[in-house]
Protein backbone atom coordinates (compact mmCIF):
# COMPACT_ATOMS: atom_id res chain seq x y z
CA UNK A 1 0.00 0.00 0.00
CA UNK A 2 1.32 3.42 -0.94
CA UNK A 3 1.68 5.74 2.05
CA UNK A 4 1.63 9.52 2.12
CA UNK A 5 4.47 10.85 4.29
CA UNK A 6 5.21 14.45 5.23
CA UNK A 7 8.68 15.75 6.10
CA UNK A 8 8.90 19.06 7.98
CA UNK A 9 12.27 20.82 8.11
CA UNK A 10 14.51 23.47 6.61
CA UNK A 11 16.89 23.06 3.65
CA UNK A 12 20.26 24.78 3.73
CA UNK A 13 23.59 25.01 1.96
CA UNK A 14 26.53 23.45 3.85
CA UNK A 15 30.18 24.39 3.63
CA UNK A 16 32.26 21.63 5.23
CA UNK A 17 35.77 22.40 6.49
CA UNK A 18 38.02 19.47 7.50
CA UNK A 19 41.51 20.35 8.69
CA UNK A 20 43.25 22.72 6.26
CA UNK A 21 41.43 21.50 3.16
CA UNK A 22 39.29 23.77 1.01
CA UNK A 23 35.60 23.79 2.02
CA UNK A 24 33.22 21.41 0.33
CA UNK A 25 29.90 22.94 -0.72
CA UNK A 26 26.80 20.77 -0.76
CA UNK A 27 23.08 20.94 -0.17
CA UNK A 28 22.18 19.95 3.36
CA UNK A 29 19.69 20.39 6.15
CA UNK A 30 16.42 18.54 5.66
CA UNK A 31 17.67 17.10 2.35
CA UNK A 32 19.42 14.27 4.19
CA UNK A 33 16.12 13.09 5.68
CA UNK A 34 14.06 13.96 2.61
CA UNK A 35 16.19 12.34 -0.10
CA UNK A 36 17.03 9.24 1.93
CA UNK A 37 13.34 8.74 2.71
CA UNK A 38 12.42 9.16 -0.95
CA UNK A 39 15.02 6.57 -1.99
CA UNK A 40 14.35 4.06 0.79
CA UNK A 41 10.59 4.40 0.26
CA UNK A 42 10.36 4.79 -3.50
CA UNK A 43 6.84 3.37 -3.63
CA UNK A 44 5.51 6.01 -1.23
CA UNK A 45 4.57 9.67 -1.77
CA UNK A 46 6.81 12.11 0.09
CA UNK A 47 5.61 15.64 0.86
CA UNK A 48 8.31 18.06 2.06
CA UNK A 49 6.86 20.90 4.14
CA UNK A 50 9.36 23.74 4.04
CA UNK A 51 10.17 27.33 3.19
CA UNK A 52 12.89 27.83 0.58
CA UNK A 53 14.72 31.10 0.02
CA UNK A 54 14.05 32.67 -3.36
CA UNK A 55 17.80 32.62 -4.09
CA UNK A 56 17.86 28.80 -4.22
CA UNK A 57 14.21 28.00 -4.95
CA UNK A 58 14.64 27.21 -8.66
CA UNK A 59 17.75 25.10 -8.04
CA UNK A 60 16.15 23.12 -5.21
CA UNK A 61 12.85 22.41 -6.95
CA UNK A 62 14.71 21.45 -10.13
CA UNK A 63 16.95 19.06 -8.18
CA UNK A 64 13.96 17.44 -6.49
CA UNK A 65 12.52 16.54 -9.89
CA UNK A 66 15.06 13.69 -9.88
CA UNK A 67 12.76 12.00 -7.37
CA UNK A 68 9.28 11.45 -8.85
CA UNK A 69 7.78 10.42 -5.51
CA UNK A 70 8.64 13.78 -3.92
CA UNK A 71 5.63 16.08 -4.25
CA UNK A 72 5.97 19.87 -4.31
CA UNK A 73 2.61 20.89 -2.83
CA UNK A 74 4.12 22.30 0.39
CA UNK A 75 7.39 23.79 -0.84
CA UNK A 76 6.92 27.52 -0.29
CA UNK A 77 9.14 30.25 -1.75
CA UNK A 78 10.04 33.09 0.62
CA UNK A 79 11.99 36.33 0.18
CA UNK A 80 14.57 35.40 2.84
CA UNK A 81 17.77 33.84 1.48
CA UNK A 82 18.35 30.15 2.06
CA UNK A 83 20.41 29.52 5.19
CA UNK A 84 24.13 28.82 4.83
CA UNK A 85 25.89 26.66 7.44
CA UNK A 86 29.65 26.38 7.95
CA UNK A 87 30.78 23.14 9.63
CA UNK A 88 34.32 23.21 11.04
CA UNK A 89 35.79 19.88 12.09
CA UNK A 90 38.48 20.56 14.68
CA UNK A 91 40.66 17.50 14.21
CA UNK A 92 41.12 15.84 10.84
CA UNK A 93 42.51 12.71 12.51
CA UNK A 94 39.38 12.25 14.55
CA UNK A 95 37.30 12.55 11.37
CA UNK A 96 39.27 9.83 9.63
CA UNK A 97 39.51 7.55 12.67
CA UNK A 98 35.83 7.38 13.52
CA UNK A 99 36.05 3.84 14.91
CA UNK A 100 38.02 5.06 17.91
CA UNK A 101 36.41 8.36 18.87
CA UNK A 102 33.59 10.75 18.17
CA UNK A 103 34.92 13.80 16.40
CA UNK A 104 34.09 17.36 17.36
CA UNK A 105 33.04 20.34 15.28
CA UNK A 106 31.95 23.95 15.50
CA UNK A 107 29.21 25.60 13.47
CA UNK A 108 28.35 29.04 12.19
CA UNK A 109 25.28 29.97 10.27
CA UNK A 110 23.33 32.72 8.58
CA UNK A 111 19.79 33.28 9.81
CA UNK A 112 17.27 30.54 8.96
CA UNK A 113 14.27 31.20 6.78
CA UNK A 114 11.04 31.93 8.70
CA UNK A 115 9.06 29.00 10.13
CA UNK A 116 6.68 27.40 7.67
CA UNK A 117 3.22 28.97 7.96
CA UNK A 118 0.41 26.49 7.29
CA UNK A 119 -3.05 27.56 6.26
CA UNK A 120 -6.17 25.75 7.43
CA UNK A 121 -6.27 23.99 4.05
CA UNK A 122 -2.65 22.90 4.42
CA UNK A 123 -3.30 21.47 7.88
CA UNK A 124 -6.39 19.63 6.70
CA UNK A 125 -4.35 18.01 3.93
CA UNK A 126 -1.57 17.03 6.34
CA UNK A 127 -4.13 15.33 8.56
CA UNK A 128 -4.48 12.78 5.74
CA UNK A 129 -0.80 11.77 5.97
CA UNK A 130 0.08 8.28 7.17
CA UNK A 131 3.07 9.69 9.01
CA UNK A 132 4.83 13.00 9.69
CA UNK A 133 8.56 13.34 10.25
CA UNK A 134 9.52 16.58 12.01
CA UNK A 135 13.25 17.28 11.87
CA UNK A 136 14.16 20.54 13.62
CA UNK A 137 17.09 21.35 11.35
CA UNK A 138 17.19 25.06 12.19
CA UNK A 139 15.20 24.90 15.42
CA UNK A 140 12.72 27.30 13.82
CA UNK A 141 11.40 25.05 11.08
CA UNK A 142 7.82 25.20 12.35
CA UNK A 143 6.17 27.13 15.16
CA UNK A 144 5.35 25.14 18.29
CA UNK A 145 1.77 26.45 18.23
CA UNK A 146 1.36 25.23 14.64
CA UNK A 147 2.48 21.69 15.36
CA UNK A 148 0.41 21.62 18.55
CA UNK A 149 -2.67 22.57 16.53
CA UNK A 150 -1.86 19.89 13.98
CA UNK A 151 -1.36 17.24 16.66
CA UNK A 152 -4.70 18.09 18.28
CA UNK A 153 -6.47 16.53 15.30
CA UNK A 154 -3.85 14.12 13.89
CA UNK A 155 -4.17 10.37 14.46
CA UNK A 156 -1.19 9.18 12.40
CA UNK A 157 2.38 8.59 13.55
CA UNK A 158 4.71 11.53 14.31
CA UNK A 159 8.48 11.17 14.69
CA UNK A 160 10.31 14.24 16.03
CA UNK A 161 14.08 14.66 15.74
CA UNK A 162 14.90 17.35 18.33
CA UNK A 163 18.12 18.18 16.44
CA UNK A 164 18.76 21.94 16.49
CA UNK A 165 15.80 22.81 18.66
CA UNK A 166 18.54 23.16 21.28
CA UNK A 167 20.72 25.36 19.03
CA UNK A 168 20.72 29.15 18.97
CA UNK A 169 22.37 31.31 16.32
CA UNK A 170 24.21 34.27 17.85
CA UNK A 171 24.40 37.66 16.06
CA UNK A 172 27.89 36.86 14.72
CA UNK A 173 26.70 33.57 13.21
CA UNK A 174 28.14 31.25 15.88
CA UNK A 175 25.76 28.44 16.84
CA UNK A 176 25.65 27.32 20.45
CA UNK A 177 23.52 24.81 22.32
CA UNK A 178 21.03 26.34 24.72
CA UNK A 179 18.45 24.85 27.11
CA UNK A 180 14.88 24.78 25.80
CA UNK A 181 12.38 26.16 28.29
CA UNK A 182 9.32 24.73 26.54
CA UNK A 183 10.83 21.35 25.59
CA UNK A 184 8.00 19.43 27.30
CA UNK A 185 5.47 20.92 24.87
CA UNK A 186 7.55 19.77 21.88
CA UNK A 187 7.94 16.28 23.33
CA UNK A 188 4.18 15.93 23.79
CA UNK A 189 3.72 16.26 20.03
CA UNK A 190 5.65 13.13 19.03
CA UNK A 191 4.87 9.41 19.12
CA UNK A 192 8.59 8.68 18.85
CA UNK A 193 11.29 11.17 19.83
CA UNK A 194 14.91 11.22 18.66
CA UNK A 195 17.90 13.06 20.16
CA UNK A 196 21.63 12.60 20.12
CA UNK A 197 23.40 12.34 23.45
CA UNK A 198 24.41 16.03 23.47
CA UNK A 199 20.84 17.16 22.77
CA UNK A 200 19.55 14.82 25.44
CA UNK A 201 21.98 16.33 27.94
CA UNK A 202 21.15 19.97 27.14
CA UNK A 203 17.44 19.96 26.37
CA UNK A 204 16.17 20.91 29.81
CA UNK A 205 19.42 22.39 31.10
CA UNK A 206 19.76 19.93 33.97
CA UNK A 207 19.73 16.35 32.67
CA UNK A 208 22.10 14.32 34.79
CA UNK A 209 20.74 10.77 35.01
CA UNK A 210 19.77 9.24 31.70
CA UNK A 211 17.24 6.63 32.78
CA UNK A 212 15.18 8.86 35.04
CA UNK A 213 15.02 11.66 32.48
CA UNK A 214 14.06 9.21 29.74
CA UNK A 215 11.19 8.06 31.90
CA UNK A 216 9.99 11.65 32.29
CA UNK A 217 9.93 12.04 28.51
CA UNK A 218 8.01 8.80 28.02
CA UNK A 219 5.44 9.93 30.58
CA UNK A 220 5.07 13.44 29.15
CA UNK A 221 2.50 12.90 26.39
CA UNK A 222 1.96 10.68 23.37
CA UNK A 223 5.60 9.54 23.27
CA UNK A 224 5.89 5.74 23.10
CA UNK A 225 9.63 5.44 22.40
CA UNK A 226 12.68 7.63 22.94
CA UNK A 227 15.73 7.03 20.74
CA UNK A 228 19.15 8.35 21.78
CA UNK A 229 21.75 8.26 19.00
CA UNK A 230 25.37 7.99 20.13
CA UNK A 231 27.48 8.20 16.99
CA UNK A 232 30.07 5.43 16.77
CA UNK A 233 28.66 3.92 19.96
CA UNK A 234 25.36 3.13 18.23
CA UNK A 235 22.00 4.00 19.77
CA UNK A 236 19.74 3.28 22.72
CA UNK A 237 15.96 3.10 22.75
CA UNK A 238 13.71 3.56 25.76
CA UNK A 239 10.18 2.22 25.99
CA UNK A 240 7.82 2.06 28.94
CA UNK A 241 5.78 -1.11 28.48
CA UNK A 242 5.59 -2.75 31.93
CA UNK A 243 8.17 -0.35 33.33
CA UNK A 244 11.08 1.51 31.77
CA UNK A 245 13.10 -0.59 29.36
CA UNK A 246 16.38 0.41 27.73
CA UNK A 247 17.94 -1.51 24.84
CA UNK A 248 21.36 -0.64 23.39
CA UNK A 249 22.42 -1.33 19.82
CA UNK A 250 25.98 -1.15 18.41
CA UNK A 251 26.86 0.88 15.35
CA UNK A 252 27.47 -0.67 11.94
CA UNK A 253 31.01 -0.02 10.69
CA UNK A 254 31.75 0.35 7.00
CA UNK A 255 35.16 -0.06 5.40
CA UNK A 256 34.81 3.27 3.60
CA UNK A 257 34.20 6.44 5.61
CA UNK A 258 33.79 9.86 3.99
CA UNK A 259 31.73 12.15 6.21
CA UNK A 260 29.19 11.68 8.99
CA UNK A 261 27.30 14.89 8.20
CA UNK A 262 23.60 14.03 8.02
CA UNK A 263 23.86 10.64 9.75
CA UNK A 264 21.31 11.65 12.40
CA UNK A 265 18.95 12.90 9.69
CA UNK A 266 19.20 9.63 7.75
CA UNK A 267 18.73 7.72 11.00
CA UNK A 268 15.51 9.69 11.52
CA UNK A 269 14.09 8.96 8.07
CA UNK A 270 15.06 5.27 8.22
CA UNK A 271 13.60 4.77 11.70
CA UNK A 272 10.45 6.69 10.74
CA UNK A 273 9.90 4.63 7.59
CA UNK A 274 10.68 1.22 9.06
CA UNK A 275 8.59 1.96 12.13
CA UNK A 276 5.56 2.54 9.90
CA UNK A 277 6.26 -0.45 7.67
CA UNK A 278 6.78 -3.01 10.43
CA UNK A 279 3.93 -2.04 12.74
CA UNK A 280 6.13 -0.23 15.27
CA UNK A 281 8.72 -2.94 15.82
CA UNK A 282 11.25 -0.64 17.46
CA UNK A 283 14.08 -3.17 17.50
CA UNK A 284 14.00 -3.69 13.74
CA UNK A 285 13.51 0.04 13.17
CA UNK A 286 16.57 1.02 15.23
CA UNK A 287 18.77 -1.62 13.61
CA UNK A 288 17.70 -0.51 10.13
CA UNK A 289 18.26 3.14 11.04
CA UNK A 290 21.76 2.45 12.37
CA UNK A 291 22.65 0.57 9.18
CA UNK A 292 21.38 3.39 6.95
CA UNK A 293 23.14 6.07 9.01
CA UNK A 294 26.38 4.14 8.65
CA UNK A 295 25.76 3.82 4.94
CA UNK A 296 25.32 7.59 4.73
CA UNK A 297 28.76 8.10 6.31
CA UNK A 298 30.29 5.96 3.58
CA UNK A 299 28.66 8.04 0.84
CA UNK A 300 29.65 11.54 1.88
CA UNK A 301 26.96 13.88 0.52
CA UNK A 302 23.26 14.34 -0.19
CA UNK A 303 23.93 13.85 -3.90
CA UNK A 304 25.22 10.34 -3.16
CA UNK A 305 22.12 9.29 -1.23
CA UNK A 306 20.59 7.79 -4.36
CA UNK A 307 22.95 4.86 -3.64
CA UNK A 308 21.86 4.34 -0.03
CA UNK A 309 19.96 1.13 -0.79
CA UNK A 310 23.00 -0.43 -2.46
CA UNK A 311 25.05 -2.90 -0.42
Amino acid sequence: MTMKLAVIGEPCIDFIYIGNTLPKKQIGGIFYSLISLAVMGREHEIYPVMNVGEDEYSFITYYLKNFPNIKHDFIFKCSHNTRTVNLYYKDINSVLNTHSKTYDREESSTEPVPPVNLSRTDIEFLLQMDGILVNMVSGKDIELETIEELMTHYNGHVHIDVHNLVMKTLPGGERVRMPVTDWQRWIRCGDTIQMNIAEFTIISGNFTEENSEAEKILNSGRCKALVITKGIEGAAIYTSNNGLRRTDYPSVKYNVFKDSTGCGDVFASAFFLMNLLNNHNYEESVQYAIAMAGRNASLGSVEELEKINEQ
